[in-house]
């Protein structure tokens, strides 16, 4: 089960049902049991009582020396019986009986026996024999009584225990459902750390959790902790990486100038470009290391500050070609993620369109159903067969050229590892070549 609320609650649920029916069962049980003890109880003190009552007349006949019966006695098949055997033959039987008579076995002195049998009217009787002797004879008095009255009335007391019961599971359920959200509480705060987490509110999970979950929170911690080392490392050693190759690639600048290498145009010309490209791509990499700052990982950055910023840089480079570069950025308008990459991938689409504007470039943000940020210009544009080129190139350098290669494969590849998709056209307003980074929602 996915849930864990679910899972205590179901738990709960069904552990406290399995209590309740086991109780029920032995509570009904126990009563029945005692209820009929009681029974057999009065029924053998009744027949202690016609025992006591049974004389032998001088003729040999038995007769009970009461002065009435008891009124249930009387009354035909009124619930209550006796039968009296002497020597095994029924000699006696209360007016209760009428023509009918209990399925009784000769008893020995001393003897008793509790027992449930069917009785006049498919009545359920309970039947008490107890076995005497007197002046010689055996003698087996049996009472009985129906069961059927007092099983009524615990059925009753039966069913108003079971709404009680069913009351008080209710109740329980509920308070235990306060008590499991209760317990899961600090759960949620650590949701709501996660969740901050991810928009950059905080930098690590708070540790305000029950001790269960503590060492999860602990290693997570652990776990973002060396991640930033390990980032901050490799932006560093790419810096240095890339300052370390500046002063060999100037001296191979100086070498590609030598008059030994103008001897031969064409490798010249293949030095200088390759250089070019290396020269680009290091000078990329060294920005990309200084823009990247101790900024808490996952803060929104807010897009009109970071690109009207870049586009004004832009402006200065540009200045000799007038261009028009306008914004247009949504205020509610944030990008989750490295401020580096947000400038890098901005960056290359910009400046891809200013190299080739004639006029005016338009920067555009929106939020859709997910941040698309959209660059167009009024130059020549692309025509379809390069359009779909240039979405097929990778970022090896070999594969990319200037204008639309480099700087267009480096934002193509920031914007895939976002879970973005970069897709270039032609501009519908401005004529030209468009470049559109439509973000997945959050």
């Amino acid at each position: 089960m996915r849930s864990l609320l679910a899972a205590l609650l179901l738990g709960l649920v069904l552990s406290l049902a399995a209590v309740f029916a086991v109780q029920w069962s032995v509570v009904k049980l126990s009563f029945d049991a005692i209820i009929k003890d009681y029974i057999a109880a009065e029924l053998a003190h009744d027949a202690d009582e016609l025992f006591g009552a049974l004389s032998i007349l001088s003729t040999g006949e038995m007769r009970l020396a009461l002065a009435h019966y008891d009124p249930p006695f009387l009354a035909p098949h009124s619930g209550r019986y006796f039968q009296i055997l002497v020597d095994g033959a029924t000699v006696l039987r209360s007016p209760s009986l009428a023509d009918a008579a209990l399925a009784l076995q000769p008893m020995r002195g001393g003897e008793r026996h509790v027992s449930q049998l069917a009785g006049p009217r498919d009545q359920s009787l309970l039947m008490s024999a107890s076995g005497y002797e007197l002046e010689g004879h055996a003698i087996t008095i049996a009472v009985a009584g129906d069961l059927m009255q007092i099983r009524s009335e615990f059925s009753r007391l039966m069913t108003r225990y079971t709404e009680v019961s069913l009351i008080l599971f209710a109740l329980l359920v509920v308070l235990q459902i306060g008590i499991v959200r209760l317990a899961l509480a600090p759960l949620r705060r650590v949701q709501d750390d996660v969740r901050r987490l991810e928009h950059g509110e905080i930098a690590q999970l708070g540790e305000r959790v029950p001790a269960e979950v503590l060492p999860l929170v602990r290693e997570v911690n652990r776990l973002l902790a060396m991640l930033a080392r390990r980032l901050q490392r490799s932006r560093e050693s790419l810096g240095n990486l890339a300052h370390a190759l500046k002063a060999p690639l100037t001296v191979l600048t100086h070498i590609a100038e030598d008059d030994y290498v103008k001897r031969d145009p064409a490798l010249g010309e293949q030095m200088a470009e390759q250089l070019g490209i290396l020269r680009d791509r290091i000078d990329a990499e060294l920005r990309r290391a200084r823009v990247a700052g101790a900024r808490t990982p996952g803060a929104p950055l807010d897009l009109a500050k970071e690109i009207e910023s870049l586009v004004a840089t832009l402006r200065k480079l540009y200045r000799d070609r007038s261009l028009d570069i306008r914004c247009s950025i949504a205020p509610s308008a944030k990008f989750r993620g490295d401020r580096e990459d947000l400038l890098e991938l901005s960056g290359n689409l910009i400046d891809n369109a200013c190299k080739w504007a004639r006029s005016r470039v338009q920067v555009a943000v929106r939020n859709d159903a997910g941040l698309v940020l959209s660059v167009e210009d009024d130059g020549p544009g692309c025509s379809s067969e390069a359009l779909t080129e240039i979405a097929r190139r990778g970022v090896r350098l070999d594969e990319s050229t200037e204008g639309h290669g480099l700087g267009l494969a480096i934002a193509q590849s920031i914007a895939q590892s976002y879970g973005a998709t970069l897709r270039f056209g032609r501009s519908p307003g401005l004529g030209g070549f468009e470049a559109t980074v439509t973000f997945p929602a959050p």
